[in-house]
């Protein structure tokens, strides 16, 4: 460790001096030449002469001294104060190696110190790859260290010069103290030239770390359970149950004489050959839906036409009889919901379908079983 202080402080000594010694040769005679009538001063002239310039200068030279004594007696005292120190954990090294540059300021006293400020170099050749922030400690004899590590790079070879690093105190310029500088020897790879060329290697498998498979499996099967959970509380509690549609009390008359009946009147209407031809199997699928309800106990008013046919199938009922009913439902979603227009012989044909449909599979009164045989 050195210390390096700044030159202003002797510069201004010795302009001082010089000032001093200015004065004084003010005071001297002047020369020959500047007088008129040259005088010759008598022997006991000259030695008053001689003793006033002697005083004056041993007057000057004793002020110089004091002064300097006293700007050396401020910077022995601020050199005692403080201490900087600049450490490397090693000083040889290969190329784009890292090592470590610990700073280090110790002060008895509160002093405010300026930390040098580096961005991403030191010097062209010394590069910054990581700054710890400085940490402060108060040890317990009052003494107060600041430190600081740069972890430190280079990519040349050769001797490189790692060079004083300066601490400002007080904020003040002239009280600077500066680390020693030092050689670094950043060394090439050596490489045999004369050896023979080698197969390349494969890469390496990585090994596997029981502990962190671990872990992350159970941080997986915690977020499943959670999902889990959410979406049971989601489905009991917020979700919005669909309501089951409710079967609609069985008229007291039989399905197929109501069904007979509104087909009559429907045929009655002439709605498709009065160009209501949508009206028309509006009212023609909901006759055959609400029979279906009625007679097997399947609710085709709320269901599609696929659903429809299927619960048909679940009560047994053979598939002659389900495949002209789902033409007839098909041909009524068409023209309810694309806007397809039949022409009349398909509108006949599905009405015949509707007809045919119902007495192929009503049921008489004899045929119905009593309550009693129910009970």
């Amino acid at each position: 460790m050195s210390y390096k202080f700044q030159a202003a402080s002797f510069k201004y000594v010795i302009a001082s001096t010089s000032s001093v010694l200015s004065m004084n040769s003010a005071r001297q005679p002047k020369s020959m030449t500047d007088t008129a009538t040259p005088v010759i001063p008598t022997a006991a002239e000259e030695s008053n002469a001689g003793n006033t310039i002697d005083s004056s200068v041993r007057s000057s030279l004793g002020m110089t001294f004091i002064l300097l004594a006293l700007l050396l007696s401020v910077s022995s005292t601020f050199a005692q104060n403080a201490t900087v120190t600049a450490v490397l954990d090693s000083q040889q090294i290969l190329i784009g190696d890292q090592i470590n540059l610990d700073l280090s300021v110790a002060f008895n006293e509160e002093i405010p110190v300026a930390w040098p400020f580096f961005k991403d170099t030191i010097t062209g050749q010394l590069e910054i790859v990581e700054t710890s922030i400085p940490d402060t400690v108060k040890k317990e004899t009052g003494e107060t260290v600041i430190h600081q590590r740069l972890v430190i790079t280079s990519f040349d070879t050769g001797f490189i010069v790692l060079p004083p690093i300066q601490f400002i105190f007080n904020n003040d310029s002239s009280q600077q103290l500066a680390t020693e500088p030092m050689l670094i020897f950043v060394s090439d790879i050596p490489v045999e030239m004369e050896a023979d060329i080698k197969e390349i290697k494969e890469p390496y498998d990585a090994p596997y770390n029981w502990k962190q498979l671990l872990k992350w499996a159970l941080i997986i099967w915690l977020i499943l359970g959670a999902i889990a959970i959410a979406v049971y509380v989601w489905e009991k509690y917020f979700k919005k149950k669909k309501e089951a549609p409710l079967a609609r009390p069985k008229p007291k008359r039989p399905a197929h004489e109501i069904a007979l009946e509104k087909l009559e009147e429907l045929r009655n209407k002439k709605l498709w050959q009065n160009n209501q031809t949508k009206q028309f199997y509006i009212e023609l699928s909901d006759i055959i839906r609400e029979y279906i309800e009625f007679r097997f106990d399947v609710l085709a008013l709320e269901m599609t036409t696929d659903e429809t046919i299927s619960g048909l199938k679940l009560s047994g009922m053979e598939d002659s009889k389900t495949q002209s009913l789902r033409q007839l439902l098909q041909m009524s979603d068409l023209a309810k919901f694309a806007k397809y227009t039949p022409i009349s012989n398909e509108n006949e044909h599905c009405f015949d379908i509707a007809r045919t449909f119902v007495n192929a599979t009503l049921v008489m009164p004899l045929d119905e079983p009593k309550e009693e045989e129910k009970g």
